[in-house]
């Protein structure tokens, strides 16, 4: 799943995710996806949004999408919060219900990719 690990002698985690690539590559767009689901645990309460149809977060993904393609702001009235982060909080929200619906082992399978092109890299 990733680059090989040279050194596999003392931790063999050689073809493992690493959750690090999102957590300490992104922690700013996280705190503001969590942001936004803190805003909705007080609205509603914590996890709720499972209970909501998908078509309902598209709508709103697409919203928060069109108030920034409109040039309305780049900020919520409501919240106060990114459109952003709303945008990526409900891409999320859809996200976990399509891999909430597939069997463990589609999940997983879903989990594999193809070795990328590497051609345009410099060697």
């Amino acid at each position: 799943m990733n680059a090989p690990v040279a050194n596999q002698e003392f931790k063999a985690d050689g073809g493992k995710l690493r959750p690090t690539l999102l957590f300490k590559g992104m922690p700013r767009a996280l705190l503001l996806v969590i942001a936004v689901l803190a805003y909705g645990e007080q609205k509603y309460e914590a996890h709720s949004w499972k209970r909501v149809e998908g078509e309902r977060y598209e709508d709103a993904k697409l919203r928060h999408m069109l108030e920034v393609m409109a040039d309305l702001g780049i900020t919520d009235d409501e919240s106060g919060l990114l459109h952003l982060a709303h945008e990526a909080c409900n891409a999320l929200f859809l996200l976990e219900q399509a891999a909430a619906a597939l069997s463990p082992n589609e999940f997983r399978e879903l989990l594999r990719f193809n070795p990328p092109p590497l051609g345009h890299k410099q060697k």
